[in-house]
């Protein structure tokens, strides 16, 4: 019977993160000899997600590299300019806090192999710029997407859902990680008849940021391609909650007692 309770002691400790050190030689010293135990302190915290980031790009090929520039810069413009202008987009695009922010643009030459000469040619010029945009209103993100794709914008990557201020949700997460480790002490502790003493050390290990995303495989858009599908799309962007994790190492000390 005695034997049972402690395996399933021994077996709660390994399932729990715990490892115990007693410093002795033999289990007989253990009642004379200071030990340690150490803890590891887990925690999950979920949170819905208030902002969401946008990513899109406008893309045009042509013989000119001056051309395809200045088509790309037509575009974003035209697209910067329609969110800003929409007055129901007030409230969930800011217009003073970054919330549209226009990456610079590339330019590059685009290359074909000539088998007469066995050597790369060039054969015209890519540019490419990205805007992110930051929404507060998931219910407008097909209208977003409406009016990049209605601007020339043609390529859309991802979404993704964050906290604005995840400061709390840290702090919570952290918090509880510590509770979960002192918790556990106390509760392996007592079962195996020994009091807890100062902590010897403590390890904190990097939290795990909560972070949704909804990949969208980047492909080309046009116009029409968006508008049908406009109206099924704003039912779509109700993201799961975000977890956020954290850990904890604490090694205490042990004051051994002995059962009468």
């Amino acid at each position: 019977m005695f034997r049972s309770k402690t395996s399933s002691i021994i077996t709660e400790m390994l399932l729990a993160g715990v490892f115990i050190c007693t410093g002795a030689s033999s289990y007989a010293d253990c009642d004379e000899k200071q030990g340690t135990i150490s803890i590891q302190g887990y925690s999950s915290v979920k949170a819905q997600p208030d902002v969401a980031y946008v990513r899109v790009a406008a893309t045009v090929q042509s013989e000119s590299a001056e051309t395809a520039r200045k088509a790309v810069e037509k575009s974003v413009s035209a697209f910067i300019d329609g969110l800003k202008k929409d007055s129901s987009l007030k409230d969930s695009i800011r217009k003073d806090d970054g919330s549209i922010k226009a990456e610079s643009i590339s330019v590059n030459p685009d290359y074909v192999y000539d088998s007469k000469t066995s050597e790369r040619r060039v054969s015209g010029y890519s540019a490419s710029r990205t805007v992110v945009v930051k929404i507060r209103n998931f219910e407008q993100i097909s209208k977003v997407l409406d009016i990049a794709v209605a601007s020339g914008i043609n390529n859309i990557y991802d979404i993704s859902y964050e906290l604005e201020n995840p400061a709390p949700v840290m702090e919570k997460a952290r918090l509880d990680a510590v509770a979960d480790a002192a918790s556990k002490a106390r509760q392996i502790t007592g079962a195996l008849g020994v009091r807890l003493g100062t902590i010897a050390s403590i390890s904190y290990n990097t939290p795990s940021y909560g972070a949704s995303h909804d990949y969208v495989q980047p492909r080309m858009m046009s116009k029409g391609m968006m508008m049908s599908n406009s109206a099924a799309d704003s039912a779509v962007y109700s993201p799961d909650k975000l977890v956020f994790t954290d850990n904890v190492s604490v090694v205490y000390n042990l004051e051994q007692t002995k059962k009468n």
